[in-house]
């Protein structure tokens, strides 16, 4: 259970996976997930790119939200981009711009209010340590994170035990399993 949070919570950003295709089952779940925070007023934010980043725009844009997007520049020497998409973009209310993928992370962790993280790969992973290192320094005025799955139970339990977890970064945490209970779990806090 999360502990309380002295934070407002308005703006949600979604991490997770930027390959995730319209039938996978991850892209049908921030969708949801999206279009229920979206109706209950909360802002969508995400990193403007693929996935589910563009599952969480359109779901929020379908119940009638507000999304915003923070991309990066393309470089040259990056192979892997997926710092804008314009079908996700275009239909932004608002876009920041930073200089490069670390920016941008920064960037959305600085505006978001809460996380809800769903299934991804390395760049999840790197959004994951820093949300949850963040809030265990800032408990008590704290994002709170959703891990999106009943697959994360085995993956955070492990992390729990295996490594040195204190039981302020247990409070800071739920794992969900529907739209409903990641909106529960945001009232609640």
């Amino acid at each position: 259970m999360i502990g309380k949070t002295t934070k407002k919570i308005k703006r949600v950003a979604f991490f997770g996976d930027a390959e995730a295709g319209k039938k996978s089952r991850h892209f049908k779940d921030a969708f949801e997930v999206a279009l229920l925070l979206a109706e209950n007023g909360y802002i969508i934010v995400n990193g403007g790119g693929p996935g589910v980043m563009l599952a969480s725009t359109l779901g929020a844009k379908s119940a009638g939200g507000k999304v915003e997007t923070v991309i990066w520049e393309k470089k040259k020497t990056t192979t892997e981009f997926e710092g804008e998409l314009i079908d996700n973009t275009s239909l932004s209310d608002k876009k920041y711009v930073e200089k490069s993928y670390e920016d941008r992370v920064e960037k959305l962790i600085d505006i978001a209010d809460a996380y809800v993280i769903f299934k991804g790969g390395t760049g999840t992973i790197s959004e994951l340590g820093m949300v949850w290192g963040l809030a265990k320094l800032n408990y008590g005025y704290h994002e709170p994170i959703v891990f999106y799955g009943n697959f994360w139970r085995k993956i955070i339990n492990s992390i729990v035990e295996k490594l040195v977890i204190t039981s302020k970064e247990k409070m800071v945490y739920e794992i969900a399993d529907s739209p409903k209970k990641v909106l529960d779990v945001l009232k609640k806090v």
